[in-house]
């Protein structure tokens, strides 16, 4: 299968693969892999997928990529010439994952130091109870355009029936890799409610999830957010 092909003898035990989508956001991204790059848990590849951005970002990532190539098992850039969606871009890094953990984390937002520890303690106690459990979520710090602490943002428990009508599981939930390199290729067709159809995949494949209500990442509220809702709460707060 394709879950059995990425690990090799050199594959490190533990190894996370951090996948970050994107697509011109080159006021954010070095701050996005600096976060990474700041986590107590080791070892991470991180792999970043330009989308075709048209502004600095692939400069701006080359020289985060650079700042930090130390921390991290490998690192590498996939630079795109056509623009083909955060599936899309999600599809052309899962060849390269060679990780037993997997996040997706988004560009614009800020993983706190402690993120992938935590999940990653409480994803396997979750999983000693529970083997179905691939993934463990968390609520989060909604933060504005330059960093700022708005208001606290909660997701809800884990409920498979709630995921056929809401999209309630956010990135970056911590997973074990082969729930999400199984479900893949993802539906490039799809550009909105992208997490939404990732999660639905990997949930009807026989996976479940693990809330754990503590805020352990910022999620940046600004007007370019593809979901709507950076707008809907600048608005409200």
């Amino acid at each position: 299968t394709q879950v059995d092909l990425q690990l090799t003898d050199t594959t490190p035990d533990g190894l996370l693969s951090v996948v970050i989508p994107n697509y011109n956001y080159d006021r954010y991204v070095s701050e996005a892999i600096a976060s990474i790059a700041a986590q107590t848990y080791s070892p991470i590849e991180l792999i970043v997928v330009d989308d075709a951005s048209t502004d600095n970002s692939v400069a701006v990532i080359r020289a985060a990529l650079e700042e930090h190539e130390g921390r991290f098992v490998s690192t590498r850039l996939i630079a795109l010439e056509e623009n083909v969606g955060k599936l899309g871009a999600l599809n052309r890094a899962l060849p390269h994952v060679r990780g037993h953990y997997f996040i997706i984390h988004d560009s614009d937002d800020v993983l706190k130091p402690e993120y992938v520890e935590r999940t990653i303690a409480e994803l396997e106690k979750a999983r000693a109870e529970d083997p179905s459990i691939g993934f463990l979520y968390t609520d989060c710090m909604l933060i504005s355009q330059t960093g700022e602490e708005l208001d606290r943002g909660k997701s809800a428990a884990f409920d498979p029936a709630l995921l056929e009508r809401f999209s309630f599981v956010p990135e970056p939930a911590t997973c074990l890799a082969a729930p999400v390199l199984e479900a893949g290729p993802y539906d490039e067709a799809i550009r909105k409610g992208t997490k939404h159809h990732k999660w639905k995949r990997i949930v009807g494949n026989g996976w479940n999830g693990r809330h754990l209500a503590e805020p352990l990442f910022c999620y940046r509220m600004h007007d370019a957010n593809l979901s709507g809702i950076g707008k809907r709460v600048i608005a409200e707060v």
